[in-house]
C-alpha cells in the first residue's frame, strides 16, 4: 500500500486542526489534494506541490540528529515510495536508509507532524513547492551506527543550534509536555 492523496489530506487536516494559523501557507497542497480526490487523479501536469516526509530525531541528551546533504546539514527527508503505507512510515524509512537508525519512538499522543514546512522544490522537481511533513521521534544516543559521525555523514547538534525558530519552539513545547 502506498501513500495516496487521502493520506496526505488526513495528515494535513490533523495538523491544521492544531495550527490553524498556518492554513494560508498550506493552501496549495490542500487545494491539490481536494482536486485530486474530486477528479480521481491529477490533471495538474507536475505543478502540484512535492510532498516530503522527514524525521526530527532527538536523543536522550536533547541533541537533534542531522545528516550530511552536500555541504550542509539537514534532517532526514524523502519522497513517499510505493512501499510506504503512511507519511510517518516514509520518515522512518528514510531515517533507516540514510542514517541506519531503527530504534526510535514517538512520545505518547504525538502522531501529528511536529511541523509542516513549505519551500521551493529542488531544481529536479521544477517550479513547484516542496511541502515537508516533519515527525518528532526520540532515540537513545547509541542508536546511530558507529562511524557515521566520524565519517562526517551525520552529526548531533544542540537544540540551540536549530536555525528555524518555529521548529525549535515546537520541539521545546513537546519536551515540556512529556512527563
Amino acid at each position: 500500500m502506498s501513500v495516496v492523496d487521502s493520506d496526505v489530506a488526513k495528515e494535513l487536516n490533523g495538523y491544521l486542526h492544531l495550527h490553524p494559523d498556518e492554513t494560508m501557507k498550506l493552501m496549495p497542497l490542500y487545494d491539490a489534494t481536494q482536486d485530486h480526490a474530486r477528479r480521481g487523479r491529477c490533471l495538474h501536469e507536475s505543478r502540484c506541490p512535492v510532498v516530503k516526509a522527514g524525521a526530527v530525531v532527538l536523543d536522550d541528551q536533547d541533541r537533534v540528529l542531522v545528516l550530511r546533504n552536500g555541504r550542509q546539514w539537514a534532517f532526514a527527508e524523502g519522497t513517499p515510495e510505493a512501499e510506504d503505507e503512511s507519511l510517518p512510515r516514509t520518515a522512518l524509512r528514510v531515517l533507516e536508509e540514510f542514517a541506519g537508525v531503527y530504534d526510535v519512538w514517538l512520545s505518547p499522543g504525538e502522531q501529528t507532524p511536529l511541523v509542516v514546512d513549505v519551500s521551493p522544490a529542488a531544481p529536479e522537481d521544477g517550479l513547484r513547492l516542496r511541502v515537508g511533513f516533519r515527525y518528532f521521534y526520540r532515540v537513545h544516543s547509541g542508536a546511530l551506527p558507529p562511524g557515521m559521525v566520524e565519517r562526517g555523514e551525520a552529526n548531533w547538534l544542540r537544540l540551540a543550534s536549530i536555525g528555524d525558530p518555529l521548529l525549535l519552539e515546537r520541539i521545546e513545547s513537546r519536551l515540556r509536555t512529556v512527563v
